[in-house]
């Protein structure tokens, strides 16, 4: 990483995979003193490299696939306004606005009808000349095979005692024992054996929230349209990551057509040179789009936690009409869930 040391990644990994783990277990993963850890996320919450700890259902809960894609419009529109109406659909988790005028989202929808409806409210949206869509599948090699955006998960039933549990992590992901066993009247060891059984249970994921480029790097993107004949698309992404392992971030396979996405980090746009040389030259691809990405993002509700809520909603431990939605604290869920009827229709 250029503006990340190796230690800094490695802890922003694991926060992914288990928001909840702790400075004493980090320190011994990586045979440094406990301080040490604690400091080290001080800072990168400092350096807003990393964000609130979030609880969310697994894919598989929410029944729901991936999907992204572009947004084409006229240029008439007020951008951030734009981009705000996009968020407002309940399938979207993200909105950005590339360096080069485009729209890019991601989403998760669920069943051909879900879908149908996204694409016609997209198209419904005023400057709106062109909308794709593509099913996709994330890759993520330098991460474990748990990380919530791998790993479908299992759809499960939660009984109540777990529905009150879920209710505290889903104020405070991170609240201790000790505060979760107050607010819901269980003893300690009640509740670290109902924490146990939601993570062993694969329904739920806890993360720390995280924004790679807040020190100011750079997104450096390639589509690489290739030949099936070739090369798998996941063989591809793996020879990028080996190659380029300290700049390696995400990639996703488009699941209906031979295309992968990678994301890269770099320091400044020189950088990309040789990487994009490399993949222009190889047998495998038929075409190649690259750009370095300044993106401006709006995030939307972010199905898998709006899900959970409205199970803590039925389950009548959450009032929607208290509650204000998301990390940003920017709506209140009950306009979502009335966006997801009309979406749905």
């Amino acid at each position: 990483m250029n503006c990340l040391d190796p230690l800094d990644y490695a802890l922003i990994c694991e926060l992914q995979v288990d928001g909840r783990i702790s400075y004493q277990a980090l320190a011994r993963k990586f045979d440094l003193a406990p301080n040490t850890i604690k400091n080290r996320i001080k800072r990168l919450h400092e350096q807003k490299v990393l964000g609130g700890c979030v609880v969310v259902v697994s894919m598989a809960m929410l029944g729901a696939e991936h999907v992204a894609g572009y947004v084409f419009t006229d240029g008439s529109e007020k951008v951030i306004e734009f981009m705000e109406q996009i968020a407002t659909h309940p399938g979207i988790a993200e909105i950005y606005r590339t360096g080069d005028m485009r729209y890019e989202y991601w989403a998760m929808l669920s069943g051909a009808s879900e879908t149908l409806g996204f694409e016609r409210f997209l198209q419904s949206l005023d400057s709106v000349t062109e909308a794709e869509l593509r099913p996709i599948e994330f890759v993520f090699p330098n991460q474990p095979l748990n990380y919530f955006m791998i790993s479908r998960g299992k759809k499960v039933t939660f009984s109540t005692s777990q529905l009150n549990v879920l209710r505290c992590l889903f104020d405070d992901a991170r609240m201790p024992v000790s505060q979760i066993a107050q607010r819901t009247g269980f003893t300690a060891r009640r509740v670290r054996k109902i924490l146990r059984e939601l993570m062993d249970g694969e329904g739920i994921f806890i993360f720390v929230a995280q924004n790679i480029f807040a020190l100011g790097d750079m997104e450096y993107r390639l589509k690489i349209h290739y030949d099936e004949s070739k090369a798998k698309g996941s063989d591809i992404i793996k020879g990028v990551y080996n190659k380029y392992p300290d700049t390696f971030w995400w990639a996703s396979i488009t699941t209906n057509e031979p295309l992968v996405d990678i994301g890269l980090i770099i320091d400044r746009p020189g950088t990309a040179v040789p990487i994009i040389n490399e993949v222009k030259d190889a047998p495998y691809t038929r075409s190649v789009e690259d750009y370095v990405s300044y993106p401006r993002v709006v995030h939307g509700n972010f199905p898998c936690r709006l899900y959970l809520a409205e199970l803590l909603i039925e389950a009548d431990l959450l009032d929607p009409d208290q509650l204000f939605w998301g990390i940003h604290g920017a709506k209140k869920i009950s306009y979502y869930l009335e966006k997801k009827k009309v979406h749905q229709i």
